[in-house]
């Protein structure tokens, strides 16, 4: 049958099938490419088994990077990252917590306190658990488009502070410390350069301010909007099944992990997109241009840590 890219029934994502990675022509790269801009998420159906063939896939959608969390990286092959909750292993049935969710992430971009975000990541399932485990994702485009024509008219020109702190203290499954990098200034509204669409850069785990209002105001807009964003008729959730891959936008959609029960096993592999757009800016200066009082304090805690 050849490749075939079928529309999701949610408001992003398509699923692709017939694909043969070890043999993708340009019309089919190209064809790949340009659904990825269109639907945001896609799901590729049993056509990767192995790291070589994840990192073939990734390539057809730009240069991979590696992720700055560095403990994540695979010792032999650092261009893929491990994630799993609990070590990647089981706890017996009569284990006290057995019934325990874990490996819960909430709803985020990827590296959104970074100065530049990443591209985009392909999420391959190797351990797949019997129940949960499910992954969703939405669209920021679509958030924008849906959002009361007043609320789009006041966030023009707003800025939104995004937080590595905020967002790892809002989950348990990336270890290691909260003050890695300091927080980023970032349009509210961007477009994004591909398709020239408006997107609505709120990544609800990381989203620690809006300047630009009064604060009272700020607060509740930005409670709003993180709202907003999660709910649920906006997501695709994807039931995974052995031998997906599924690719996102990361420039345009959040997603998140949504658990599992303890007792049961689940390991995901990620490759990253390198990006070459450069959205947000380190909040790290005063008024004076000297690094600021805030980020001094960040650093002496990174480096007690690292002690």
């Amino acid at each position: 049958m050849g490749l075939q890219i079928t529309r999701t029934s949610a408001p992003v994502g398509a699923i692709v099938t017939g694909l043969d990675v070890d043999a993708i022509s340009p019309d089919d790269a190209d064809a790949l490419y340009a659904a990825w801009l269109k639907y945001g998420v896609l799901v590729f159906k049993g056509c990767v088994s192995s790291p070589e063939q994840h990192i073939r896939l990734t390539e057809v959608f730009g240069d991979t990077e590696l992720h700055p969390v560095v403990h994540l990286r695979l010792p032999d092959e650092p261009r893929i990252i491990g994630l799993a909750a609990n070590g990647g292993q089981p706890v017996a049935a009569d284990d006290p917590d057995a019934d325990k969710l874990v490996g819960v992430i909430p709803w985020h971009s990827d590296l959104s306190y970074m100065e530049v975000p990443t591209r985009g990541a392909l999420l391959r399932a190797i351990t797949i658990p019997e129940k949960g485990g499910y992954t969703g994702w939405i669209d920021t485009i679509d958030l924008y488009k849906r959002l009361p024509v007043e609320v789009r008219t006041k966030i023009q020109g707003l800025r939104i502070t995004h937080s590595y702190r905020t967002a790892h203290l809002a989950q348990s499954m990336v270890k290691g410390s909260a003050d890695l990098f300091p927080d980023s200034s970032l349009p509210l509204v961007s477009v994004h350069p591909e398709n020239d669409q408006p997107v609505l850069n709120i990544s609800p785990s990381s989203a620690k301010e809006i300047t630009g209002l009064p604060p009272e105001e700020a607060q509740q807009l930005l409670d709003y909007l993180k709202d907003f964003a999660c709910r649920e008729e906006h997501a695709y959730i994807h039931h995974w099944e052995p031998g997906d891959v599924v690719l996102w936008d990361n420039w345009r959609t959040l997603h998140s992990a949504l658990g599992h029960l303890k007792r049961y096993p689940r390991y995901m592999q990620r490759t990253t997109l390198k990006s070459w757009m450069k959205l947000g800016e380190w909040l790290v200066y005063d008024e004076n241009g000297e690094i600021s009082q805030e980020e001094r304090e960040r650093r002496e805690r990174l480096a007690a840590e690292m002690a």
